[in-house]
């Protein structure tokens, strides 16, 4: 089966956002939501998806490419490795990759049994939390994100990579990938900061929709959009 999805608007709904990155690509659960989209369509039994590009298509070819670099393709999934391992316990010896002759009926599927303490040694990126911190409700923090200490953050969504220093407020906002909020800063009431913002200390931001690559050196008591 094919399927056709078209990603080619400019995502205006959500800036200042897709000033810098395409719709399809900003994070929705911590993955883009192109991404939520072609596993959907996998899952379904798709096999074949076109993507009707136009607004930063090099961006978005990029990053399906990168994507596509997870999946290994097989012309005959049949085959596979052969599990050698004790009857009565299940312990497995070792694995034979497609063995001509008969050594065991039982084949590697994919699915592994292991001690919790193997997961100890994956590199998975996450977010750092620090101390005497309120988390939630309703709060996505995006892998690589620096929390400090006594943040309360409520209602929001603080994409890739932004650091949020030690004491400041924030709810119901929109953290930009790389963003940099100061200490003792107020955000509410929908604040919304695009990719790489930077927020000073002790400022009060209210419903402010910040474009990318700011510096913020004053207030926003009032909500305004800040080119």
């Amino acid at each position: 089966m094919k399927a056709l999805i078209l990603v080619g608007g400019y995502g205006t709904r959500l800036r200042p956002l897709t000033l810098s990155t395409p719709k399809p690509l900003v994070d929705f659960c911590n993955k883009p939501i192109l991404l939520h989209q072609v596993e959907a369509l996998a899952a379904a039994g798709v096999d074949h998806v076109i993507l009707a590009v136009s607004y930063m298509s090099q961006v978005l070819e990029k990053e399906m490419k990168a994507q596509e670099q997870r999946v290994t393709k097989v012309e005959e999934p049949s085959k596979y490795g052969v599990v050698v391992c004790e009857a009565d316990t299940g312990r497995i010896h070792r694995f034979v990759e497609k063995p001509q002759v008969f050594v065991s009926n039982k084949i590697n599927a994919g699915m592994y049994i292991l001690s919790p303490a193997v997961l100890q040694r994956i590199q998975d990126p996450s977010a750092r939390i620090g101390q005497n911190c309120s988390i939630g409700p309703n709060v996505s923090l995006g892998p690589g994100v620096v929390v400090e200490d006594g943040v309360c953050i409520r209602r929001c969504t603080v994409l890739r990579d932004a650091r949020i220093r030690s004491h400041s407020w924030l709810e119901s906002c929109i953290v930009g990938w790389r963003c940099r909020v100061g200490q003792w800063v107020r955000m509410e009431n929908v604040t919304v900061l695009g990719e790489d913002v930077i927020v000073n200390d002790e400022l009060y931001l209210n419903g402010a929709s910040v474009l990318p690559h700011k510096s913020i050196g004053e207030s926003v008591p009032e909500p305004r959009i800040i080119m």
